[in-house]
């Protein structure tokens, strides 16, 4: 039987949008197996992305009250920070356009479903490359150069993404890419339903120390720091469609992988990095000559296996102006690129 969140096709909302399509939403997603998703229409013709809550999923869970105050807490949380990026006008984050709750009839109480609506996108940035025969460096340089606007703007409010990943960078218009899914986030001096949880966002792209064990304690250390090596991670997947965390674990004998070392993560320290050495190289292999250097200098700089060095000493965990550099950096060589101005 379908739940009420899955009842919403065809159906025209209080505000005029007119649920048209069901889409897979990916379960790594904010809210994962509690939100649905569709493709909506508003009278003048414009389309969104709807996220619909789930709350009867809770109910199935062990402890159906905290799976439910879960829940309610998350959608709460994504729309404070949502309306946040929107009052401010973030044009590198995919923004909410507009939020809301439907009835639907037959399950009392669980029959609302609060919903959001966001701008609809061409697709993800994996799914662009997979479609791509040979990858556009100037493309690509300028994609990333719009995360780390998305990240410094994020910044700017004092927000980290913590989830930055293929599949939450979004395309528009073949040409703009915006950061998106912000459920995972941190906003200093509000307090995340996922602050307590082992690692940020995807554990299949989490930095190193996360999977140790080790939680740094200063705010930005933590969580800057995360956006820092989740942007290195994406230079990574862009040329060797691989994560930095696979890239370097690859090179790390299992003695010493998470699990299977028992000891802090200072003392397995010098073993990740001579392992993050040689994922270095194995990502240079991967890049073209004209912007090796570069962008392996840049992913070092960025993925550092130690959070407290990750980023210039200049600007190290400086808040606002920390991913400045990077902006300035990835601008130029995609500026290069575009213009005919690299050479091999």
């Amino acid at each position: 039987m379908s739940t009420p969140a899955e009842s919403l096709l065809g159906r025209t909302l209080d505000d005029g949008w007119k649920v048209i399509e069901l889409v897979p939403l990916s379960q790594n997603g904010t809210g994962g197996v509690f939100s649905v998703g569709y493709i909506v229409e508003a009278p003048n013709g414009r389309k969104g992305f709807l996220k619909a809550m789930d709350f009867t999923k809770a109910i199935e869970k062990s402890d159906p009250v905290l799976a439910m105050n879960e829940v309610t807490e998350a959608f709460v949380f994504e729309r404070t920070v949502l309306e946040r990026c929107k009052q401010r006008r973030l044009d590198r984050v995919v923004l909410a356009l507009t939020d809301g709750k439907t009835n639907v009839d037959g399950f009392g109480s669980l029959g609302v479903v609060p919903y959001l609506i966001f701008e609809l996108a061409d697709r993800d940035v994996r799914a662009y490359l997979d479609l791509s025969e040979k990858v556009d460096l100037a493309w690509s340089l300028r994609s990333l150069h719009n995360v780390a606007v998305g990240l410094k703007q994020l910044h700017g409010e004092t927000i980290a993404h913590l989830d930055i990943k293929p599949s939450n960078v979004l395309v528009f218009h073949e040409k703009i890419c915006k950061v998106s899914d912000l459920g995972r986030a941190a906003y200093s001096g509000h307090v995340s339903p996922h602050d307590d949880a082992p690692w940020p966002g995807d554990k299949a792209y989490s930095p190193p120390e996360f999977l140790y064990g080790q939680r740094e304690v200063e705010w930005n250390v933590r969580n800057i720091g995360t956006d820092a090596y989740l942007l290195g991670s994406m230079v990574v997947f862009f040329f060797a469609r691989t994560s930095m965390t696979a890239l370097l674990f690859s090179h790390l004998d299992p003695v010493h992988h998470p699990g299977a070392w028992i000891r802090n993560y200072s003392d397995i320290l010098p073993y990740v990095r001579y392992a993050f050495a040689n994922a270095i190289r194995t990502f240079g292999s991967h890049v073209p000559e004209s912007v090796r250097a570069n962008l392996c200098g840049i992913v070092t700089e960025l993925c550092d296996p130690d959070p407290k060095l990750r980023g210039t000493s200049a600007a190290r965990y400086s808040g606002k102006i920390f991913m400045e550099t990077y902006v300035s950096r990835l601008n130029l060589l995609a500026y290069r690129a575009e213009n005919g101005l690299l050479t091999e």
